[in-house]
């Protein structure tokens, strides 16, 4: 899969199915040059539109559990915010 096409998902909280966002960078390791991470711009709000403080919600592979055709499905328990 490639980068451009994950960035197209939105990725989904499993417990309670609230919208997280949309992938916008990822953390690579150096050893191996695979991703370990993926962070996502939470949607905005109506009062924050133009604010440019966005928060980030940090998803690490082990979080997914499942990867649709327009979704990604993670349980976040322990995920850093940030």
């Amino acid at each position: 899969m490639k980068f451009t096409d994950i960035q197209q998902k939105e990725f989904i909280e499993a417990s309670d199915g609230r919208m997280l966002g949309f992938v916008n960078d990822a953390r690579i390791s150096k050893e191996n040059g695979t991703i370990e991470s993926f962070f996502l711009a939470e949607p905005k709000k109506m009062l924050e539109l133009f604010s440019g403080n966005r928060p980030t919600i940090v998803i690490r592979l082990s979080d997914i559990k499942v990867i649709g055709k327009d979704v990604v499905i993670v349980q976040t328990k322990g995920s850093e915010h940030g």
